[in-house]
Formats: C-alpha cells, sequence, structure tokens
C-alpha cells in the first residue's frame, strides 16, 4: 500500500448495514464515489435492499459496477472487489481478501466497518494485525451508542 494510505476502524457499531447506509449518505453528501466490498453476496443483498429504504428524504443511488449506469453512479456494490473504484472504499467482509495490499491501492480512503458481535470482533483483530503488520496507518473509531 501507498505510505499516505490509512485504514479507518469503525467499530462498536450496532448495526454493520445500517452503518453503511449512513456512510453512503455522507459520502454522497461529500460529492464523492463510494465501493462497498463483501465476499458474502447475501449480506450485499441485505444491504441492497437496505440502501433502497434507509431514509424517506435521502436517495442512495446505487448499483454493481456492471450495471449500464454504473459509470454515473456514486455508489458502486460488488463481491468482487477488482470490479470496485471509487474515492472511498467501505469494507463490510469479514476477511481481507488474499491481494488487499494490491487491491486496496486503488482506493484513497479505506473504512472497515466492525459491529459488536463477536465473531466480528474476533475476526477485525486479525485484519487489525494484517493491517498494522503491513505497516498501513492506522485510525479507530468508537461508534458505541
Amino acid at each position: 500500500m501507498c505510505p499516505m494510505q490509512k485504514v479507518d476502524f469503525h467499530f462498536n457499531v450496532p448495526d454493520r448495514l445500517r452503518y453503511a447506509c449512513a456512510v453512503a449518505k455522507t459520502v454522497l453528501h461529500r460529492k464523492l464515489r463510494l465501493a462497498v466490498w463483501t465476499s458474502d453476496a447475501d449480506r450485499l443483498g441485505r444491504l441492497d435492499a437496505l440502501l433502497w429504504s434507509y431514509s424517506d428524504l435521502a436517495f442512495l443511488p446505487h448499483v454493481a459496477p456492471e450495471h449500464r449506469l454504473a459509470p454515473d453512479t456514486p455508489i458502486l456494490l460488488s463481491t468482487r472487489l477488482e470490479e470496485l473504484e471509487g474515492d472511498v472504499l467501505l469494507l463490510l467482509d469479514d476477511a481481507l481478501p488474499p491481494d488487499w495490499q494490491t487491491a486496496f491501492e486503488r482506493f484513497p480512503r479505506i473504512i472497515d466497518v466492525v459491529s459488536t458481535k463477536p465473531d466480528e470482533l474476533q475476526a477485525s483483530r486479525a485484519r487489525y494485525r494484517a493491517y498494522k503488520a503491513a505497516g498501513v496507518e492506522l485510525a479507530a473509531y468508537d461508534r458505541r451508542q
């Protein structure tokens, strides 16, 4: 990873997918492009549905990268990291992909979201250790309510 890149850990998130919607709303408000990745197709499908109903006052336009409107849509969702591009990468997976260091270089900002579920917390510790071992700058944000 490039030396200036960092990973922002948002932890103690009560509901990972609702939090992802809030992040999407913030990124959209800042006129940036958001890429959302998880290898879990079911999780991505639930996020897709939630993005449509998250807020009555905010439209969160999103598509898959292969959709014909992808070049003009600010939020991209995929289980295939290599398809994604954007200003911010939002990670909703429990594990890092094998080529994460190379894959993450395309994104100026990375947000890794961790819920309060014990299995997700344990998986996040492994990701944190991997980032640290690779020399990635880390920032942690406790989102406990």
